[in-house]
């Protein structure tokens, strides 16, 4: 979306119509892991796992995490088999579930036919929470030397006391190649039936080749525990803290399919109960996406959804600095239909929900104001 900035407009009247709105929220991603490998004959479900996640959990960020193939990073893999006792199973957010079948904290989908079901049972359990902390990413990459700088910042809308780490992994999509990277697909191959979301594997070989693997974990470039002391032990509401990690992108990987990661882990004496996640945020390798760096000039890093509105609509946004920030909703004529809100935000990842059931069809504007500073953003109303 692009960000314009727009003169304070006159206002030609103003007009107050059912509009509500509910408190900000600082935004949770919960890290979602699976431990796979292309000889594993199940695993091909992670990869429809994953594309479930992004119409259904946006604020998921998957990581697939390979084991015994040509994308195993043994020092990540190493570290990570104290969490699972299977593939492919799942983390999320690291949490130890009590409620869970499993020995360790990894989730089993099995049987198939119900995965996603328990899939969503357990993310549903840490999706949504109300974080600690955001996390913000600046990046710079040159393209010539294939070396990425990286700008891990936390940002805590709570006052917290722990082992808090910074962390940044390295992801690459679309990775694939010869025979190395073909997937056993075995144990769906040859099903003459079974839910809609398994259909493509079911009518797939019991190799595939050519197969695309996403959400490659190339690189924890802290390690999978996350840099000792890059965050103190007390912290406060609206204390930030930041880490820098440089990685030199292999020649081998391909640039224009890398994400980078940032995560804020806690540490704790126990791997499987103590370890866990506290919030993430992701980017692609070369663009501005969900950093407080996106726009310069524009207060706000800002996403509507959905939009043209609807009865539900969320507005996320990025604070770039700390302080008052008030939002009103305008109609076409700049007449104020609304304020939204008018409060102060540390800065971080944030979402109002809007809920919206008595404005006309049309055009409207939001005008987001941060002291002298004023900034727009288009909606529609059907």
């Amino acid at each position: 979306m692009k960000l314009k900035y727009l003169k304070v407009i006159t206002l030609i009247s103003t007009i107050i119509i059912g509009f509500n709105t509910h408190s900000q929220t600082a935004i949770k991603r919960v890290l979602v892991e699976e431990y796979t490998g292309v000889w594993c004959s199940s695993c091909a479900f992670g990869n429809v796992y994953f594309e479930y996640l992004e119409t259904n959990y946006p604020n998921a960020i998957p990581l697939a995490i390979h084991s015994g193939d040509i994308m195993e990073n043994f020092s990540i893999s190493g570290y990570m088999t104290d969490y699972f006792d299977a593939l492919p199973t799942f983390l999320f957010d690291r949490v130890d579930f009590p409620t869970n079948p499993e020995i360790v904290p990894a989730v089993s989908a099995y049987p198939w036919p119900t995965g996603l079901d328990t899939l969503d049972h357990y993310l549903d359990m840490v999706y949504n929470q109300a974080p600690l902390a955001t996390i913000g990413i600046e990046q710079t990459y040159n393209p010539v030397t294939r070396e990425i700088t990286a700008t891990i910042t936390s940002n805590f809308v709570q006052d917290a006391t722990g082992d808090f780490r910074l962390n940044c992994f390295i992801l690459e999509d679309s990775v694939s190649g010869g025979d190395d990277y073909n997937q056993s697909n075995s144990n769906f191959s040859g099903w003459t039936g079974g839910p809609a979301y398994l259909q493509d594997l079911i009518n797939s070989p019991a190799i595939i080749t050519g197969y695309n693997h996403n959400h490659v974990v190339r690189e924890m470039l802290g390690t999978p525990t996350g840099v000792l002391a890059s965050i103190p032990v007390t912290v406060a509401n609206g204390s930030s803290y930041s880490k820098t990690f440089n990685y030199t992108l292999p020649a081998a990987y391909d640039e224009d399919q890398i994400s980078l990661v940032g995560v804020i882990q806690r540490y704790g004496s126990n791997l499987t109960t103590d370890r866990t996640i506290v919030n993430a945020n992701s980017q692609h390798l070369g663009t501005q996406t969900n950093s407080i760096y996106e726009i310069d000039e524009a207060i706000l890093n800002v996403s509507i959804y959905p939009n043209p509105i609807e009865d539900h609509s969320k507005i996320e946004f990025y604070v770039k600095k700390s302080g008052t920030i008030s939002c009103s909703l305008y109609n076409s004529l700049g007449q104020q239909v609304s304020k939204i809100f008018n409060e102060h935000f540390v800065q971080g990842e944030y979402r109002i929900d809007l809920n919206q059931y008595a404005l006309d069809s049309g055009i409207y504007y939001l005008i987001f104001s941060q002291n002298q500073d004023t900034q727009t953003e288009k909606i529609s109303v059907r």
